[in-house]
């Protein structure tokens, strides 16, 4: 290397040196500075949240106060959040910055100027070296400013959940109140994944044929095992086939298809059609709404947001998705962060996650690896002593996170087998079921059990409780009724027709939707006590939904309306 070139590289190198050292100092008291501040203005540590509790036990009733308590709850869980974010991120720019200023300090030895060579002189060349010194210079200026920038940029990017949403020019939040989310059926299962609707009455007799208490029906032009969900006076569901995932739209009060959008993935990507079991199908993922946008993920890997017109506000690929039955696990939301349970392969392969989008953007906010094996169950957010949990399940674990920041609050080690059901929370009760092995019952943050039962255990459907009794429906027909406390069966009776559809209540009366479309609606309680039937002539795999004065069944080409005539 001759001394022109060796005298540029030294100085390129001491530049970026320099650069990275600066930018690690920098860096370092940035940090410095957010691990102070974290211990005064986090969850943990707030004084304030503490003596408004406090105050609360004086005060059980003061809604006032309880929303002052929920509000910063939120404010210190986003705090929170936002400092775990710029910690984790922040320490990785700052490796990164390390290892640049090594790098660099070597490169300065090694172009150390050395004494020059007298048998290698030439004739010299003014024009030549004051153009490599021009070149030098700005090689070394852009250098430095693509480092400092993309090291800024990697430190500076928190995800950070809003304290209370900024209301764009419409006026609406970016999320619903819980109010909001109580009165509508939002997803897979409802407000909490419960299939409960303590408040709904429906008709306890309906016929497709003869159009008994069938307000309306409206054919479905692509088929899916998805369950509709219902906002104000909408209905949302899916539906695919090997070109195209859609969802659908309709006007709750008439059935009138409103719109159809697909799913368009960025630069126009086609997605393969993925392997799906017999009983299950290219559109079996339940979507989701917050009443500001309807969300919708598919086997294949697509997961897209509409606004309320039918326009893609985003979309994605987030997989792969593939299971040897096909992906089928339902989307939950907590806040403006969109959660999607990815569970595949065994539990030492490391493919399984929980994945948080940004509802408004689809961008990732965080995601958890989880130790578990391929599952098929739905994630669902509760309410445990105040504070907000999600829940999931997959063999052998039954994981429970903070969904504000993804923290793993607890965990038990109780599953095995391939998961399909649901967990659901009642009366500080968690109930889970290990397919074909055991339905278990836990209290939340405890590593032991509180009791498992062996009867009646189903493979695909979720549970149901009206707070003092459970109520399971196997595929073989097999319905057994526990006390939820104990696990102490109350009653059993066996149906002829397999059932695939999850139960639902709908204030006092349990509904069963079989996989021919017929419908069992009993009285809660201690025994057997059959209220009426209803059919809807149609092969049924998507869970009832309850709501109001009506409930809404999909079948395998339409879906139906039942309501009570005058």
């Amino acid at each position: 290397m001759n001394p022109s070139s060796r005298q540029v590289g030294h100085e390129l190198a001491l530049a970026v040196a320099l650069a990275a050292a600066l930018f690690v100092l920098l860096l370092g008291g940035l940090l410095a500075w957010n691990e102070v501040q974290g211990k005064v203005s986090t969850l943990v540590n707030s004084g304030e949240l503490t003596r408004l509790h406090e105050e609360l036990r004086t005060r059980p009733k003061d809604e006032a106060l309880k929303e002052k308590i929920r509000h910063l709850d939120l404010q210190l869980r986003t705090s929170t959040f936002y400092r775990l974010q710029l910690s984790r991120k922040g320490v990785r720019a700052l490796l990164l910055g390390l290892a640049a200023f090594l790098v660099s300090a070597h490169a300065v030895r090694r172009y150390r100027r050395q004494p020059p060579d007298p048998t290698t002189w030439g004739a010299r060349q003014p024009e030549r070296e004051a153009r490599q010194w021009r070149l030098a210079r700005y090689a070394v200026a852009a250098l430095c400013l693509a480092t400092a920038s993309a090291a800024w940029l990697l430190s500076l990017q928190p995800v950070r959940l809003p304290e209370r949403a900024a209301a764009p020019p419409g006026g609406a939040p970016d999320f619903p109140s819980r109010e909001e989310v109580l009165r509508n059926w939002p997803a897979f299962r409802g407000p909490n994944g419960s299939g409960v609707a303590p408040a709904a009455s429906v008709p306890l007799a309906w016929d497709v044929k003869t159009g008994l208490n069938i307000r309306w029906t409206t054919a479905i032009p692509l088929h899916g095992f998805s369950s509709p969900i219902i906002w104000s006076n909408s209905v949302f569901l899916t539906g695919a086939n090997s070109a195209s995932s859609v969802v659908y739209r309709l006007d709750a009060d008439s059935g009138a298809l409103l719109w159809t959008a697909a799913v368009k993935l960025p630069g126009g990507v086609r997605l393969p059609t993925p392997k799906v079991a017999e009983n299950n199908s290219l559109a079996a993922p339940t979507p989701v709404t917050d009443g500001r946008r309807v969300y919708a993920i598919f086997p294949n890997g697509a997961i897209a947001a509409f606004d309320f017109s039918g326009r893609q506000v985003w979309a994605c690929n987030i997989g792969p998705l593939d299971n040897s039955y096909g992906y089928a696990a339902s989307l939950s939301i907590f806040t403006v962060a969109l959660m999607v349970q990815i569970d595949r392969g065994a539990a030492e392969d490391g493919l399984s996650k929980m994945l948080a989008l940004d509802t408004r953007t689809g961008r990732i906010l965080g995601q958890a690896r989880r130790e578990v094996a391929a599952s098929w169950a739905s994630p669902i957010v509760v309410e445990i002593n105040g504070q907000p949990q999600l829940l999931t399940c997959a063999a052998p674990f039954v994981i429970a996170y903070d969904p504000a920041n993804g923290k793993e609050l607890w965990r038990n080690k109780c599953l095995e087998s391939d998961v399909a059901p649901s967990p659901i929370y009642a009366s500080n009760i968690v109930v889970v079921v290990a397919p074909n092995n055991a339905i278990i019952g836990l209290h939340p943050g405890e590593t032991g059990i509180v009791w498992k039962a062996e009867d009646g255990v189903p493979d695909a459907t979720s549970p149901v409780s009206d707070g003092t009794r459970l109520y399971i429906v196997n595929s073989e027909g097999l319905l057994t009724c526990y006390n939820l406390q104990t696990g102490k069966v109350l009653w059993t009776h066996e149906f002829e027709t397999p059932f695939y559809a999850s139960p639902a209540i709908a204030g006092n009366v349990l509904i069963l939707l079989n996989f021919k479309g017929v419908a069992h609606l009993l009285a809660l309680g201690d025994k057997y006590s059959p209220l009426g039937q209803g059919t809807v002539g149609e092969v049924c795999g998507a869970s009832p939904v309850p709501l109001g004065t009506r409930l809404y069944i999909r079948g395998q080409q339409h879906l139906f309306c039942i309501e009570s005539k005058p």
